[in-house]
């Protein structure tokens, strides 16, 4: 865990660990070890690790961690060309490092929080919750990034704005607990590199290869 992510992960794993620690002074060895253990298991999802990344400029990488779920095209966005773009969907389960990064080397352009939904981020109607899109300029590739929160917590972290020049790889945020991350790029720019049921790594798995020219 970070320093940045423990900034988040506190409000969840202090109050677990005061309850098992009050436990275990009292005597109540099992229970305490039990909640000591829960609190444990809630900092390890705030893990964050550092994935150095040499990167392609004509790739686009995965943005979170997780299981493929769906590999569209014509799929409608209204900050692409044409209002249309080719999507990766990738569920993050509970297991799963939830700090997202960047797919490309790029300037955040634009950025909005949307949606009250919460669905779990599993079913299709999560495209409906709580999710964060943000507008990535790669030297005039346009790419959306959209970060939807699950079911549990409803929050995302944004460690970026508009006007920051990102690298390929750097954290953007950390999505709390169950979420999805969706990634398009402009329909016919680029050859999609994945299947449906592949797991990915933000940051280390290529999504799609960009036609430059």
């Amino acid at each position: 865990m970070s320093r940045r992510t423990w900034s988040v992960a506190r409000r969840y794993v202090l109050p677990p660990g005061a309850v098992g620690a009050a436990l275990l002074l009292r005597g109540s060895r099992r229970s305490g070890w039990a909640v000591v253990g829960l609190a444990g298991v809630v900092a390890a999802f705030f893990r964050d690790p550092e994935r150095p990344l040499q990167a392609d400029p004509d790739v686009v990488y995965a943005a979170a961690d997780g299981l493929v779920t769906a590999v569209e095209t014509g799929v409608e966005d209204p900050w692409l060309p044409g209002g249309q773009g080719d999507r990766v969907t990738v569920f993050l389960s509970l297991h799963n490092v939830h700090v997202t990064r960047s797919p490309i080397a790029a300037t955040l352009e634009r950025s909005e929080e949307l949606g009250d939904g919460f669905a779990p981020a599993l079913f299709k109607t999560a495209a409906d919750n709580r999710r964060n899109r943000l507008l990535l300029d790669a030297d005039g590739t346009p790419v959306v990034v959209v970060q939807v929160a699950g079911l549990i917590a409803r929050t995302i972290t944004n460690w970026v704005r508009p006007g920051d020049r990102l690298a390929a790889g750097q954290r953007l945020a950390v999505i709390h607990f169950g979420s999805r991350t969706d990634v398009l790029v402009p329909t016919g720019s680029a050859e999609v590199l994945v299947r449906p049921r592949q797991r990915v790594r933000a940051g280390v798995t290529p999504l799609y290869r960009l036609r430059r020219g």
